[in-house]
């Protein structure tokens, strides 16, 4: 029992782990409290260090630090910005050490500066006017002024849970009875590594061996991975999704640039054009960093709750302004999500023609759900070696399409190479993480939890335990319901790369218990790319045919989420605006590395009307003629989209984009000929969308997005323009939240939709709000659009089709809402106070409402 309890810890991050003998015997142990010598106000944030190791922690909110190792380090370094730096020696039995800083008076030259109590001024600053000379030289060392340079790297990011501070009174003679037995035992892979006080397991390890190559004219960047090694608890999300998650958590930092891209968000860089309106600066000290003279800039934002960093910047006594080395660290009251602490430490050498290059960027992160939870430790380092400025030997390297790709044998390398590699880093440790979860994965409570949990993040539920050819899902589409169709159940799967790598079969059956209709969908995919994962992992490059009869919801298009969704099942009203359709297409698409993608379809559809929406056409003398209740449409669409530098998060059906600040452009025309397959009408239609981030640092950002098409010709009213409505309570990009189903229904229309995140920039200002870290966000959508007189049934007598009775036509006034809305409530919710600005009186529809959303973000 207590074996399946520990593994259930594991699983959810809940560890509380003894120690004892297993630390070694020559165990160091130091604790106490760090104060202001003059005021005795306790200080947080203060490095303590043991001199000559790289081991150290910080002084927490209550000036409390906690140091444990085995080091044989006798001297204890403290040091923060605007007090003395202390070196205490270490006394054997001295546990207990409280450490008393003195306010530093520093001296530089003829300036005296006293960094902490005093009013800063811009104004005759020196520490400004140091640092505006250095941000005035940034560009100059930059390698990229080169006509070639590469180097090596590797890479290693891991992430561990933090284990409280063990319990010395462990039953060791129980351990080593479990190991007697082949049991495993976690304790057996905990680090000895101390962050806050607390020690390391590591759950997750990524290791990265590649070759980087810039050429200047035409400028072109290239990287080849030569190894990679990938293990961990989190093996089950789809591999390409991890990568962007891990790659979003732990970029390369350019100090260097205004703005750093971190965890989807933008930090005003130390070095920022801005950085003296936005960063108080002092002149610190002068030391020694690798035989040259060098000035210690310290740095803080001004507003501590901001997105910005403090820390430290090592910069030469001469003319090139050269900077060593940086360190630095997010604020305490940073109102970032899930992270309660962020380090950077980045070391460069200048070559002899004064080129910046760096040599080492090392990542630390504190993940936390919430205070006084477990939480975990991501860590990144990257070690770059093999620098050069000459011509590559194989300039074929800059012919690659790709700005990354992955040579056959990286990830089939030998042990061999990982511990030469290893070596070439710098003795890095080999991580036990891979050893840990084969043990794990033998005892069947853990893997059928494991198996749970990937079910509850992919959807989908694997036929056999190891290497699954088919799959069933996905899960949250069993049973749903509707109004056409009352209890709707479904059951559904498909093949997966163990069956074939490049045929794929997807599909499902539903019944409805209202209708006793029996529909279906059935997906033959070939892709003209090797998958590793799934049929749907970028780069697409596919040839597809599809059959499906089920049914439409006019005026509704689910575009992040299956439209059978059981948690979509709760509707604000119900909606009875509903038909079949029955859909055949064969299609082709491919997208390039450069994030240009187009397509192809040829599509044969069918629509049937319902007894809430019935296809009456309209005589001359205003009567309804009987018709057979359907029409027919042969189509073609072609499709363009062009997503420069997109980043995207992806699962096995749905693709999510991560970053949008380059530009996201669609480009989508439909085209019918009369008598085609028995084609009723000939049609064409006209989209263009376009959408874009706006980074508005330090003031949040904006994301923005604007659509406009056109029907040129005739057509049944399914066909036209119909604005998105949405009937859950939830938040949909996209989306109108207060407008019915067809409400209105144009030939030619264009839409908006602006979002503006503060990320608590007003929030952060009010005292008692700001601990709770909200943030604001203020939203407006609106639709304009004409029907013309060829498709108004009420002008145009000839065949069309009567709208339905909750339809109106547009006047020369655009449909407008208006939201404001609180997000970050427990660091997950978003809640919107939406407001109909426009048509206010038409009926059954509503004038206000609040929705939500559940937004995992930093």
């Amino acid at each position: 029992m207590m074996r399946k309890k520990l593994i259930l810890y594991v699983l959810f991050s809940i560890l509380t782990v003894a120690h004892g003998e297993i630390f070694g015997q020559n165990t160091l142990l130091v604790e106490g409290f760090i104060k202001d010598s003059i005021t005795n106000e306790v200080l947080s944030d203060v490095t303590v260090s043991l001199r000559g190791t790289t081991i150290s922690t910080a002084s927490d909110k209550n000036g409390y630090y906690y140091l444990r190792t085995s080091s044989d380090s006798t001297m204890l370094t403290v040091s923060c910005i605007g007090y003395e730096m202390q070196n205490i020696l270490l006394i054997k039995g001295q546990n207990r050490i409280d450490v008393y800083l003195k306010p530093a008076l520093l001296t530089l030259g003829e300036v005296i500066v006293r960094p902490r109590r005093e009013r800063y001024s811009r104004r005759d600053n020196p520490a400004v006017v140091f640092i505006e000379q250095v941000i005035a030289r940034r560009d100059r060392n930059n390698p990229i002024v080169c006509d070639y340079f590469s180097y090596s790297l590797y890479d290693r990011r891991t992430v561990s849970f933090l284990i409280p501070k063990p319990n010395d009174e462990v039953n060791l003679e129980k351990t080593n009875q479990n190991r007697s037995h082949g049991k495993i035992d976690v304790r057996d892979y905990i680090d000895s590594t101390s962050v806050e006080g607390r020690y390391l397991m590591p759950v997750y390890s990524e290791d990265l061996v590649s070759d980087y190559h810039y050429r200047k004219s035409p400028q072109t960047e290239r990287r080849v991975i030569t190894g990679f090694k990938r293990t961990g608890f989190i093996e089950f999300i789809p591999e390409d999704g991890m990568k962007q998650l891990i790659d979003e958590a732990f970029q390369d930092v350019d100090v260097f640039q205004d703005n750093i891209t971190l965890c989807l968000n933008r930090f005003v860089s130390p070095l920022s054009s801005i950085g003296p309106l936005y960063y108080k600066y002092y002149l610190l000290d002068t030391l020694l960093i690798d035989n040259e003279l060098c000035v210690d800039v310290g740095f803080v934002p001004f507003n501590t709750e901001s997105f910005g960093f403090v820390g430290h910047l090592f910069v030469t006594l001469d003319a090139a302004f050269f900077i060593k080395k940086i360190t630095m660290t997010t604020p305490r009251d940073i109102n970032l999500n899930f992270i309660s602490e962020m380090s950077i430490e980045q070391e460069y050498f200048r070559t002899e023609d004064n080129i910046r290059v760096l040599r080492r960027n090392d990542m630390g992160m504190n993940f936390q759900i919430a205070r006084n939870m477990p939480g975990a430790y991501g860590r990144r380092t990257a070690l770059y070696h093999n620098h050069s400025f000459e011509q590559p030997p194989d300039m074929a390297v800059f012919e690659e399409k790709s700005r990354e790709t992955e040579s056959e044998l990286a990830r089939r390398q030998t042990d061999e190479f990982w511990e030469e590699a290893r070596r070439n880093a710098g003795d890095m440790q080999k991580m036990r993480v891979d050893e840990m979860m084969t043990q794990l994965r033998e005892n069947t409570f853990y893997y059928w939890g494991e198996k749970i949990a990937e079910v509850l993040a992919n959807g989908y539920i694997q036929t056999s335990r190891t290497g699954s050819k088919f799959e069933i899902g996905p899960a949250n589409t069993l049973i749903s319901g509707n109004a056409l169709e009352g209890l709707r159940l479904r059951a559904g799967g498909g093949t997966t790369v163990n069956l074939s790598r490049q045929l794929f079969f997807d599909g499902y059956l539903a019944y409805g218990l209202k209708d006793n209709k029996l529909k279906g969908d059935a997906l033959l995919e070939y892709s003209f790319n090797k998958k590793r994962n799934f049929h749907n992992e970028y780069p697409l490059h596919y040839i597809r045919a599809e059959y499906k009869y089920d049914i439409n919801q006019i005026g509704q298009n689910n575009l992040y989420n299956n439209a059978d969704n059981m948690f979509m099942t709760l509707k604000r009203r119900e909606n009875n605006l509903l038909t079949y359709m029955q859909q055949a297409e064969l299609s082709y698409y491919r997208e390039n590395y450069k994030g240009l993608g187009y397509s192809v379809k040829f599509r044969h559809l069918q629509e049937w009307a319902t007894p809430d929406v019935p296809f009456m056409k309209i005589q001359a003398d205003g009567t309804d003629l009987p018709s057979d209740h359907h029409y027919t449409s042969a189509q073609m669409v072609f499709f363009l989209r062009w997503a420069p530098n997109e980043r995207m998060f992806q699962t096995r059906n749905y693709r999510y984009a991560i970053t949008l600040d380059a530009p996201i452009i669609t480009l989508t025309h439909t085209t019918a000929h009369k008598g085609i397959l028995g084609t009723d009408h000939t049609y064409n239609r006209t989209e263009l969308g376009i959408r874009k981030r706006f980074w508005l640092s330090p003031l949040g950002y904006l994301d923005m997005y604007g659509h406009a098409g056109q029907v040129w010709n005739t057509a049944p009213y399914p066909l036209l323009l119909i604005p998105n409505a949405n009937l859950s309570y939830l938040i949909e990009s996209e989306t109108f939240s207060l407008m019915n189903p067809m409400e209105f229904i144009n030939d030619r229309s264009i839409s908006w939709e602006t979002t503006y995140h503060l990320n608590g920039w007003l929030f952060n200002r009010v005292p008692l709000i700001k601990k709770m870290q909200l943030r604001e966000v203020v939203s407006f959508r609106g639709w304009y659009g004409d029907l013309s007189k060829k498709n108004n049934p009420f002008l145009n007598r000839e065949g069309l089709y009567r709208f339905p009775e909750n339809t109106y036509l547009m006047g020369d006034k655009p449909y407008m809402e208006i939201g404001f809305g609180v997000a970050n409530i427990f660091k997950l919710v978003r809640i919107d106070y939406l407001w109909r600005l426009t048509y206010r009186d038409h009926a059954d529809t509503p004038k206000n409402g609040i929705r939500l959303k559940i937004v995992f973000g930093f």
